[in-house]
């Protein structure tokens, strides 16, 4: 038995984390580690308000992770690139033989693992890497001609088709491990509270991570499937947040819900059926990230679409990021983001296909926003739905399929609850001019015009991929 290392990243966990696992059983010391890069961070635009519920996860974690006799030491270092070398050093320092962790998804993140597996190993660490996100490992689910999936619902059908309950079979470490010399030093992570949201709606922890699960599963989901389009109702789980930073799993999410539906997929609650959809999604998108690289690259998954001759005005998205639009529903919608850190799924979808399609712009430049305030923000997932949006990426909306955001908002805020909740001045409208505030009300209210024409916008985005796709076929 040895001295370990366990490496912390998205999986702050206890309960289903098989890289612990497998460390507590290996060794009988063990040290755990979070590696932190500001730099990195800010290059991946991840949000302020994520960056705060990562470091009191981080003190919940700490806490737990101290009754089993494991320190949790922050090691910060300045970019991935110096990463292995600054991790070698700790190594070396504490006599270190064996190293554990769950893979993370990305091409920078794989790159940083592959180059710290070369240098332990070359200096006679035993590595042992995990898949913790996803219950296949990336890859191994193809299609009948040896290919990656690219389309969900087939992806889905081979996902149930090989699926073992087996795959459920969850432990946790519970047995405290030899004490250790070291303590933990969670204080050197300083973080700029420049967010403005309320984190009492977003406690801190694995156990209250479940305890919501539990009150999703056990009062909301079997509405689920209707209730989850209506932004005013409270009717999903606001589970991703802890999915995001590992302090729930996949596996235990789809195995708690699974217990209410007999263990069936397809039948039974359409609640339960449509909301482990949504887990095996994440999976899907996860799965592009590692079969098509380019997609962590900040390119399209639609190749043609590169050469769509994206508008840019500075004016339009000043007023985007700032829900001053003109259109109520994308309006509130951002104002719910920039004070929950957190968007209802299909205002995410609206907002996301008006900023591209209506309005034009790149993908890209919306992707990154959401980063920038999202608590649960989650690269795949965030890239998957802005491509899907664009017409862009793997499975997309056509690109003449184009939401209209009255349609949009008259079909899942028919009272304008959700509108009058995010945007006050417009408390006192009538149902009937909510959704699209007429001439007279502009006038009378602190409420701007619409950026744009919806009709004339809708037909300038068509014909730009049309063109574009018609030149590319040449």
């Amino acid at each position: 038995m040895t001295k370990g290392l366990i490496w912390f990243r998205s999986d702050l966990r206890i309960d289903d984390n098989p890289a612990l696992l497998e460390a507590a059983n290996s060794c009988d010391e063990l040290i755990g580690i979070y590696t932190f890069s500001q730099k990195q961070w800010n290059l991946h635009h991840e949000s302020n308000v994520k960056q705060d519920f990562l470091i009191q996860n981080l003190i919940t974690l700490e806490k737990q992770l101290m009754k089993l006799h494991i320190p949790l030491i922050v090691l910060q270092t300045d970019t991935f690139e110096v990463l292995p070398k600054d991790l070698q050093k700790f190594i070396d320092i504490h006599q270190i033989k064996s190293c554990y962790w769950n893979n993370e998804f990305g091409v920078n993140e794989n790159k940083r693992d592959d180059a710290v597996e070369i240098l332990l190993s070359a200096n006679n660490i035993q590595i042992s890497r995990h898949h913790d996100q996803v219950v296949y490992e990336p890859g191994f689910l193809r299609t009948g001609q040896d290919k990656p999936f690219s389309v969900f619902t087939p992806f889905k059908r081979r996902w149930i088709e090989n699926f073992s309950m087996s795959f459920l079979d969850l432990d946790r470490v519970d047995k405290p491990l030899k004490k250790t010399n070291l303590t933990s030093n969670l204080s050197a992570l300083k973080l700029d509270k420049s967010h403005q949201v309320n984190m009492d709606a977003w406690p801190a922890g694995e156990a209250n991570a479940l305890a919501r699960l539990q009150e999703f599963l056990n009062h909301k989901i079997n509405n689920y499937s209707e209730s989850r389009n209506t932004p005013i109702l409270d009717g999903t789980s606001r589970i991703s947040a802890y999915l995001a930073l590992g302090i729930i799993s996949p596996r235990r999410c789809i195995l708690e819900a699974l217990k209410l539906n007999n263990f069936e997929f397809a039948s039974g609650s359409l609640g339960i059926c449509k909301w482990v959809d949504e887990i095996v999604w994440r999976e899907f998108y996860r799965n592009i990230m590692h079969s098509f690289p380019k997609v962590s690259r900040n390119q399209p998954f639609q190749d043609y679409t590169r050469a769509i001759p994206w508008r840019y005005s500075s004016s339009e998205v000043e007023a985007f990021k700032t829900g001053n639009t003109g259109f109520p529903i994308i309006d509130a919608a951002i104002k719910q983001m920039l004070a929950e850190g957190w968007m209802h799924n299909r205002l995410r979808m609206i907002v996301a296909m008006f900023f591209t399609k209506n309005m034009l712009h790149d993908w890209r430049v919306g992707e990154q926003f959401f980063m920038e305030h999202l608590i649960d923000g989650d690269f795949a997932s965030n890239n998957g739905g802005w491509q899907w949006s664009a017409s862009t990426g793997t499975d997309a909306a056509p690109y003449f399929r184009i939401f209209n955001p009255i349609t949009q908002s008259q079909n899942f805020d028919p009272t304008g609850e959700f509108i009058k909740k995010f945007i006050p001045e417009l408390s006192d409208t009538p149902v009937k001019n909510i959704h699209q505030p007429t001439q007279d009300l502009f006038n009378e209210l602190n409420y701007p015009k619409p950026i744009l024409d919806l009709k004339e916008s809708r037909q300038r985005a068509i014909l730009a991929f049309k063109e574009t796709r018609d030149a590319q076929a040449l």
